[in-house]
């Protein structure tokens, strides 16, 4: 008696999980739960890509895969094959539809490579996208710089955000930044000439081999000189701020 009780149990136990084991393959695979709709949402009104291109990227058979069977991490990878997406967010919305946010990277610098071919840069160092004139044309260019060189490309970065929240913001700004293995960061910069904003000054400055503790100081004094170069309209060919507390300027023939 007791054996057919077990076999009893154990028979009806088996039955139970086949059932709910059909139940779930045909819940899964029920039309109702088959993705209908992608959307992609949160997307910045000047976005570097398209939420067409993304949805394109995503590759979601509409229409013939169930939202139980979307792999979310391969949706994910396919996504950031483009180098402009830094970040994705997947969500299923139950019972037809899949959401897809994307963060973009922040170009703060074009990037020069040592073949003349341009691409962004972001704040944390990574090279990326094509360039379009109609997006931010007015980033400095990096030259100069190894390709492996992170450290370095991240110095200079370091150096253009001190630039941006110093004195020399308003005083010039720099139109290209690059590397020279004997003397260091050197940056070309557009200043104003006088109270007339189509008069322009464009002066190579020398700033050193590290953006050390004493960049902010350094840079103050810069911007010192270049307020005396632009208020009596003095164009400078060069101007050395690596020399300690001194700052040594070239002034052009005629000034």
């Amino acid at each position: 008696m007791k054996a057919f009780r077990r076999t009893l149990v154990i028979s009806l136990s088996f039955v139970t999980l086949v059932g709910a084991a059909i139940g779930i393959y045909y819940t899964i695979h029920s039309p109702l739960f088959t993705v209908q709709v992608v959307e992609v949402i949160d997307q910045p009104e000047r976005a570097p890509v398209d939420a067409e291109e993304i949805t394109r990227l995503a590759a979601i058979p509409v229409g013939k895969v169930s939202l139980f069977e979307l792999d979310l991490g391969v949706i994910e990878r396919r996504i950031l094959e483009n180098s402009w997406v830094k970040a994705v967010y997947l969500n299923k919305r139950f019972p037809q539809a899949l959401s897809i946010s994307v963060t973009f990277r922040e170009p703060r610098a074009l990037w020069q490579g040592r073949n003349g071919d341009l691409a962004y840069v972001d704040q944390e160092g990574a090279i990326f996208g094509k360039i379009s004139l109609e997006y931010q044309p007015d980033l400095p260019i990096l030259s100069g710089f190894l390709g492996d060189d992170r450290f370095r490309v991240l110095d200079a970065l370091h150096l253009l955000s001190a630039w941006q929240n110093s004195p020399m913001r308003g005083a010039g700004e720099i139109s290209s930044l690059f590397w020279d293995p004997e003397r260091g960061f050197r940056a070309w910069i557009v200043y104003p000439l006088g109270q007339f904003p189509a008069s322009k000054g464009r002066v190579l400055v020398d700033l050193g081999q590290e953006p050390d503790d004493e960049l902010n100081l350094q840079l103050r004094r810069l911007s010192k000189v270049m307020t005396y170069l632009s208020s009596h309209m003095i164009a400078a060919r060069q101007i050395w701020a690596d020399a300690g507390k001194k700052i040594v300027v070239k002034t052009a023939k005629g000034s």
